[in-house]
């Protein structure tokens, strides 16, 4: 797995409104001013709030840990007009062993609403299954998250469990839902303002 993911082109991938790139600094304060959010803490796993400049820096050197190990594929949501970072995704815990991996991602509060979480997803998870050969993806969320469940589904993964108290967050102990995705489930259909994209080059924290 970890030589898949070495060899990787840029963009690693661009859908009809999206480029899905490796975390770069350009980046970094918009990054900071995005998770400075408490909406993002509340839903995420390790998003802490408030959220520093620190914070970011040591999140782009685990990224690059995680890459170099074939333990992580991270990426930055970027939006084609403007160049403008709008939010995250990424593969995690990747396991060549097993061919499966956790998806994440998020979306900062100024562009919710448009169906980018969804179109990121959807491309991630074909990248997923047709370059790196993955069989299984799984999303996990707190309950509540209604918004990322729907993300979830809409990408074509289905609830599989609630697992109880599995998770400490906060200091209290959460449920956590998780969903899945087969490489040999029906693809969704793909929304209209999506279209067909303009390529399917290859293709935070997770809960969100």
């Amino acid at each position: 797995m970890a030589r898949r993911l070495r060899t990787l082109p840029e963009p690693v991938v661009r859908t009809a409104r999206l480029e899905l790139v490796r975390p770069d600094r350009r980046h970094l304060d918009e990054l900071v001013e995005l998770l400075d959010d408490r909406s993002v803490a509340r839903w995420t796993l390790h998003v802490p709030h408030p959220y520093r400049r620190s914070d970011a820096l040591a999140y782009y050197a685990r990224w690059r840990a995680g890459y170099r190990a074939g333990t992580s594929l991270p990426l930055q949501i970027v939006r084609r007009e403007d160049g403008r970072l709008v939010g995250g995704t990424g593969l995690h815990y990747l396991s060549a062993e097993h061919r499966c991996a956790e998806v994440g991602y998020w979306i900062g509060a100024p562009y919710r609403g448009h169906g980018y979480a969804g179109e990121a997803l959807r491309a991630l998870t074909a990248v997923a299954f047709r370059r790196l050969a993955l069989a299984r993806l799984e999303g996990r969320v707190f309950p509540g998250n209604d918004a990322s469940t729907a993300v979830l589904l809409g990408a074509g993964f289905r609830l599989e469990g609630r697992i109880r108290s599995a998770i400490v967050k906060n200091g209290r102990r959460r449920d956590d839902l998780v969903y899945g995705r087969l490489r040999g489930d029906p693809a969704p259909p793909v929304p209209a303002a999506e279209g067909r994209g303009t390529g399917a080059g290859p293709s935070g924290a997770p809960r969100k």
